[in-house]
């Protein structure tokens, strides 16, 4: 049992690794030109030979190549996510180390504003940003830092209480150490890994997020292929059942390597959960005995 969980994380590791590198190189590796259209092509299902050669994916309603289109949108998809995960992250730790570790007022107002901006659901509020903005890869970006910025403000404000309150931040205090330094010092390092779990587990969100934004039109838009966008083309031809099912697909394993990566990534930096499943492990291994 033990041995087959361990190829969970390898297997998600993988397959975000090819994501990642399709979508570096999609220009070089796409059998098709993602923008030739050809209405002779189609709607070809896959394995269907056109004039182009082979569509291992199919075509879609301008006879442009499935598979070319699907792996060229891997890039916006990337940008989108990478872009509003770095950002949101970078805000709201800033957010929540000084709201954590200076507290007060300060404090209150910071948090009050998180807690009414996450009463809203995440989704509708990126809509309506994304919405009010003019439509593309910078809205969506935008959109996706301003929605998912509070998360991380609770989070790290938390660990930052914890950690403030250690014995070694406060000898550092009685050394008279200047806060910067007690930040930059002592408090960061220990909660860098939780920033990174985090940051591993926004990915998921961001994405989902992002294919939604495309699918309604407010996001990433046509020509430029993207999964989210071609999903919603999908729908026009069910009967055309390729164009729903791979953009999906490809949506879904994506999202769920990155939550499988981000449970293996919290289990290996964040010592309490590790320790946790030390824990069980030899109790488990003592029953078995």
């Amino acid at each position: 049992m033990r041995h087959h969980r361990d190829w969970v994380p390898l297997l998600a590791t993988g397959l975000l690794v090819l994501v990642v590198v399709v979508g570096f190189a999609a220009p070089w590796l796409v059998p098709h030109d993602p923008y030739q259209q050809r209405l002779t092509d189609a709607l070809l299902p896959p394995l269907s030979h056109g004039q182009l050669g082979l569509h291992v994916l199919g075509t879609d309603e301008l006879g442009r190549d499935t598979l070319s289109r699907l792996m060229l949108g891997t890039r916006p998809m990337l940008l989108v996510a990478v872009s509003s995960v770095l950002l949101a992250a970078t805000v709201g730790s800033a957010v929540g180390l000084t709201s954590g570790f200076r507290g007060g007022a300060l404090d209150a107002v910071l948090m009050r504003v998180s807690d009414i901006q996450l009463s809203v659901p995440p989704i509708i509020l990126a809509i309506l940003l994304a919405a009010a903005l003019s439509p593309g890869i910078t809205s969506a970006i935008v959109a996706i830092t301003l929605v998912t910025w509070p998360q991380y403000a609770r989070v790290i404000r938390a660990e930052t209480m914890r950690v403030s309150t250690a014995d070694f931040v406060q000898l550092a205090r009685v050394a008279g150490l200047s806060r910067p330094r007690i930040l930059g010092l002592h408090v960061v390092p220990n909660i860098l890994s939780l920033m990174v779990v985090l940051a591993t587990l926004n990915l998921a969100i961001a994405v989902i997020i992002s294919a939604a934004l495309s699918f309604l039109g407010v996001g990433v838009q046509v020509p430029r292929p993207d999964w989210g966008n071609m999903l919603a083309g999908g729908t026009q031809y069910l009967q055309s059942w390729w164009l729903v099912v791979f953009p999906g697909l490809a949506i879904t394993l994506t999202v769920l390597a990155l939550s499988l990566a981000g449970d293996h990534l919290r289990d290996l930096l964040d010592p309490r959960v590790a320790n946790r499943g030390r824990r069980d492990i030899a109790i488990g291994e003592a029953g078995a005995q």
